[in-house]
């Protein structure tokens, strides 16, 4: 656990990057501490709205209604791996939801940019990692579930053994099982990549060169986590 204060020997000793940085991290990790049991109710309230088309709604209605019974088990099984990718995306949306004023408060720390160049691209860094959770946490919901479900159709059989038919299900199917990773790939390239953490790698590696705490430098590396 960080303390919440850093003292002041330690502060007068190290320079002013450090002190600074130290100083966000620690307000942040006080903020995230406190907020604990929202982020509890968040998540609990987020399960709740996700339980609403775990089996049934609009989406299954369709699934139901397809007659041929291999297209309908691979829509069923597509849906069923869609909900449950949903279902993660709506809690770290949950987390996301409460902590978004303490990243933007922790980010505004350094509206003054860092001397340091290696600390400052860790600024950078942490920022676009949390434009990334922004994109890629922002839509578990029922409503993109039933969304794609519309997508569900029954096709004529065609082709030996109603090959046709499966193929084109099948392509449905694909579309539900890659939907979440195709969507958080998309937010990588708009606003992530590894350079980013290595930078966030180096700037830890460079608090504690500068003479920062360990625990602070690590922390640093990870602000943007939707954990805690």
């Amino acid at each position: 656990m960080l303390s919440l204060a850093l003292p002041v020997a330690a502060r007068a000793a190290k320079p002013e990057d450090v002190v600074r940085v130290e100083a966000a991290v620690v307000e942040l990790s006080k903020a995230k501490r406190g907020a604990a049991s929202q982020v509890s109710a968040g998540k609990a309230a987020a399960e709740r709205a996700l339980a609403g088309c775990k089996s049934s709604g609009r989406g299954w209605k369709r699934i139901h209604a397809v007659r041929d019974r291999s297209q309908r088990e691979a829509y069923a099984r597509g849906a069923a791996i869609l909900w449950k990718d949903l279902r993660e995306v709506a809690l770290d949306g949950a987390a996301l939801e409460v902590y978004t004023p303490f990243f933007d408060r922790f980010l505004s720390r350094f509206d003054r940019p860092l001397a340091d160049p290696v600390l400052e691209a860790g600024v950078d860094a942490n920022r676009r990692r949390i434009a990334y959770n922004q994109q890629a946490y922002s839509f578990g919901s029922c409503g993109t579930f039933e969304a794609l479900l519309r997508k569900v159709r029954e096709y004529k059989v065609g082709g030996a053994n109603g090959v046709a038919g499966d193929y084109r299900a099948g392509r449905v199917y694909n579309i539900f099982v890659r939907y979440v990773a195709e969507r958080q790939r998309v937010a990588t390239r708009a606003h992530w990549g590894s350079q980013y953490d290595s930078a966030l790698i180096a700037a830890r590696d460079e608090l504690r060169a500068l003479g920062g705490d360990d625990g602070y430098a690590s922390y640093f590396a990870f602000a943007h986590s939707l954990r805690g």
